[in-house]
């Protein structure tokens, strides 16, 4: 098969040229070891004769002439003349099949200007090739350019049988380069002039990792091969969402557990930032396993776990959600009560005291009050309430209240005033006061010590309290 093109030829220099030259393929298809030819044709602009050389600086090729003369001593064009001039080209290294440029220069040897042209030469495979079987289409083979592996996609070759001859054995067989992705053989036969397409459904491992690939395609004819080898890019995708895939509740007095599974459903690892609506008091009573942190949006509050999970990864978030911790603070303070209530004295013992005369700057007197208060619904007998004054002071005899004491006397350690009171009935509250007169003005703070009181129940239960101390400050 002879394909005819032209080639446009370029001046080598600034000014007008003198001559024009165009090139026809004869033979433009060959062998390695074969040759190919084409018509150069040079046509002088130039009222003159002239002389033309020829040259082809490619070492790669070989080029003569026919007549072999042209390419040696340069070809004579009469003025306003043409000549044409085969040339025939053989390849001088081993070239792979395809498609080779050679160029060839013409050089007008008075003018000296010089124009180029650059003719194409297919080398082809000593093997079959596919024009000469099947007819060219747009596109031979059809796979997509971006492959998704959760998905079944299709590879599409299609054929047009070219020439009148049946072929009963035509083997397509996909495989991709960079990997084992795919490997698949499609058996057909074509009869002649036949035209149809071939499909090869490919199903991926979904978890296959992204990557870039290129389907190469070998027909073979009678189990021959043909060429050239097709290939065809194609892209295996990433995909990934971290999505809940268990989830679970449980819960009991006071106690919630919430746990939730989440699974990478990809091919490549992904980050994903989880989110759960609180309040601040559920955010105080909630802890995560693993740790969460808090953010806000939108006015509202959320507890987050950052997830960084590879592909068919899991990872499981524990929320505890407990509110026992009031439950027992209010146990613990309902037994304090109780327990305080219980032993707290029935019936209570006050002491007060305040200045009521001062000299040279000091307190020099003070009157005492010691309330008798029964907080309790029963009365209780035999009370003994007992009051002890300081060394440096002394008891004014005369300034008892309405309750006289039963006694004054002195332990050694001081005056102790003493009160017998027969019975205190329930929620009764009874007032002993008397007065004290200290020896010395006291410029500074003293303290008057406790008071006791003893008492009993109307089953002869003893008990003994006492009130509390007294600081007294000029």
């Amino acid at each position: 098969m002879l394909l005819v093109f032209a080639a446009s030829a370029r001046a080598q220099d600034d000014g007008a040229p003198d001559f024009t030259v165009s090139i026809t393929a004869v033979n433009d298809s060959i062998f390695l070891d074969g040759q190919a030819a084409f018509d150069l044709t040079i046509k002088s602009l130039s009222n003159y004769p002239e002389k033309f050389r020829i040259s082809a600086p490619d070492i790669e090729w070989s080029v003569q002439s026919d007549p072999l003369y042209h390419y040696f001593s340069g070809v004579d064009i009469p003025g306003l003349g043409s000549e044409n001039v085969r040339l025939l080209l053989k390849p001088t290294v081993a070239f792979p099949p395809g498609f080779r440029a050679v160029n060839i220069g013409i050089e007008s040897v008075k003018g000296g200007k010089s124009q180029s042209i650059t003719p194409f030469v297919n080398i082809r495979s000593n093997n079959q090739l596919i024009l000469e079987y099947l007819a060219a289409v747009s596109r031979i083979v059809e796979i997509p350019s971006q492959v998704d592996p959760r998905k079944e996609f299709e590879i599409k070759v299609n054929l047009i049988n070219r020439n009148p001859k049946n072929i009963s054995q035509l083997k397509v067989v996909l495989s991709s380069v960079s990997s084992d992705l795919i490997r698949q053989e499609i058996l057909t036969g074509l009869r002649p002039l036949e035209s149809k397409s071939v499909s090869a459904k490919v199903k991926l491992d979904p978890l296959t990792p992204p990557a870039k690939d290129t389907l190469k395609v070998v027909l073979f004819v009678d189990n021959k091969p043909l060429e050239p080898t097709i290939f065809e890019k194609f892209e295996v995708i990433s995909y990934s969402e971290i999505k809940p895939v268990k989830s679970e509740r449980k819960g009991s007095f006071f106690k919630w557990v919430n746990e939730t599974t989440y699974v990478n459903d990809g091919n490549v690892r992904n980050t994903k930032v989880v989110e759960s609506e609180t309040s601040w008091l559920k955010f105080l009573f909630t802890k995560g396993n693993p740790k969460s942190f808090s953010i806000s949006k939108e006015g509202k509050r959320f507890n987050a776990w950052e997830l960084s999970l590879g592909q068919q990864e899991t990872a499981t978030i524990k929320v505890v959600e407990s509110y026992r911790s009031i439950f027992y603070l209010i146990i613990i303070v309902i037994v304090f009560v109780l327990l305080y209530r219980f032993f707290q004295s029935p019936v209570q013992l006050i002491k007060e005291a305040s200045a009521i005369s001062y000299k040279e700057g000091g307190v020099s007197e003070l009157k005492v009050i010691l309330r008798l208060k029964n907080r309790s619904a029963q009365p209780y007998v035999k009370l003994t309430a007992m009051d002890r004054v300081p060394m440096i002071a002394e008891v004014e005899h005369d300034s008892m209240g309405t309750l006289k004491p039963a006694t004054i006397f002195n332990d050694g350690r001081g005056s102790v005033v003493k009160w017998e009171l027969e019975s205190i009935d329930a929620h009764e509250e009874r007032i002993l006061a008397y007065k004290i007169r200290l020896r010395l003005s006291i410029l500074g703070t003293f303290v008057l010590p406790k008071g006791s009181l003893r008492f009993f129940t109307e089953k002869n239960v003893k008990f003994v309290t006492h009130s509390n101390t007294v600081t007294i400050k000029p």
